[in-house]
C-alpha cells in the first residue's frame, strides 16, 4: 500500500477527525504519519516517498501544508475543520467516501501554480519561498500612505500610492485579491494577478499578466513603513530601496478536488457569488 501524511490543525476538533481518518487508512493497509501544524515544522522534515497529504483544518492549514507538500511533489486532499474551508473542499462526513474514491483512481486533481518570491536588499538576493496564494506588501503599524514602483519583466509598469499591493496566483484570486477588487481567475489557469490596495489614483486597476512575467516591487517608503506577507503566514518588515521579486515557481501544488461540487458551485456556496 502507500504512505500518507496527515497534516492537522492544532485544535481538538481537527485532531479528532484526523484520528478517525488515520484509523480508516490503517485499516486499508496504509502507513500514516501525523503532523501538527505548529512551528517549527518542515525545515528538516523528509516526506520523500509519500503518496498523499491529507490536510485536516481550514484554509490556513492547507496553505501551510501546500508549501511543505510541494517540496516533495505530494498531492493534497483538504478536509474542512476550519471556519471557511474554500481550499479544504471536503467536509468531515464525506472524508472516508472521498478517500475510497481517491485510492480507486476515481478522484480528479488539479495542478495549481505557485509563486516564487525573492527579496533584493542592496547586493544581496534572498529566496523567501514558494507560495500558493499571494504575496502582499502593506502598511505597517502607522497608517500612512505607502509608495511602490512596479516593474513587469524589468519594464516600468506603474507607480503606486496607496495602502499596498497584492501579487496573487489564480488560486489566491478568490482570497485577499478578491476583497481588494481583483477578478476571479479559474484556479488551474496560469496567470499572475496584480491588485493595488486602496490606490490613491483611482485609475490604478488590477492587471492580469502572463505567467512567464516577473514582477518587481520597489519600496520607496521609509524603512519599516511597509510589511511583506506571504500566504498570510510568513512575513517581514521592508526597508526603503528593497525590491520584492515575484515570479511563477517551478514547483506546483497538485490538489484533489471535490468529486461532485465544481469550482462555481463552491463559489456560490462559500462566497455567495452569483
Amino acid at each position: 500500500m502507500s504512505r500518507v501524511a496527515l497534516f492537522v490543525k492544532d485544535s481538538e476538533e481537527a485532531k479528532k477527525t484526523a484520528e478517525e481518518i488515520a484509523e480508516f487508512l490503517k485499516s486499508k493497509g496504509h502507513t500514516v504519519k501525523k503532523l501538527l501544524n505548529r512551528p517549527p515544522l518542515g525545515v528538516n522534515l523528509n516526506l520523500k516517498g509519500y503518496r498523499l497529504m491529507v490536510v485536516v483544518g481550514g484554509d490556513g492549514t492547507f496553505l501551510a501544508g501546500a508549501r511543505l507538500a510541494s517540496r516533495f511533489g505530494i498531492p493534497l486532499l483538504g478536509i474542512n475543520e476550519g471556519r471557511f474551508g474554500f481550499l479544504t473542499e471536503i467536509e468531515r462526513h464525506e472524508a472516508v467516501d472521498v478517500l475510497k474514491r481517491l485510492f480507486s483512481g476515481k478522484l480528479k486533481r488539479q495542478r495549481r501554480m505557485m509563486l516564487s518570491t525573492y527579496l533584493n536588499r542592496g547586493r544581496r538576493r534572498r529566496f523567501l519561498g514558494n507560495y500558493l496564494n499571494d504575496v502582499v506588501i502593506s502598511k505597517s503599524a502607522i497608517a500612512r500612505i505607502m509608495e511602490i514602483e512596479v516593474f513587469a519583466d524589468d519594464n516600468f509598469m506603474v507607480h503606486i500610492y496607496g495602502d499596498g499591493v497584492i501579487v496573487s496566483s489564480p488560486t489566491g484570486s478568490t482570497a485577499y485579491a478578491l476583497s481588494a477588487g481583483g477578478p476571479i481567475i479559474y484556479p488551474d489557469s496560469e496567470n499572475i494577478l496584480f491588485v493595488p490596495i486602496c490606490p490613491h489614483t483611482l485609475s490604478n486597476r488590477p492587471v492580469v499578466l502572463p505567467s512567464n512575467f516577473s514582477l518587481k516591487l520597489k519600496v520607496l517608503s521609509p524603512n519599516r513603513a511597509c510589511y511583506l506577507t506571504m500566504d498570510g503566514q510568513e512575513g517581514m518588515y521592508l526597508d526603503r530601496g528593497d525590491v520584492v521579486e515575484v515570479r511563477k515557481s517551478r514547483r506546483f501544488c497538485d490538489i484533489y478536488v471535490h468529486p461532485e461540487k465544481g469550482f462555481f458551485e463552491i463559489l456560490r456556496r462559500k462566497l455567495r457569488w452569483g
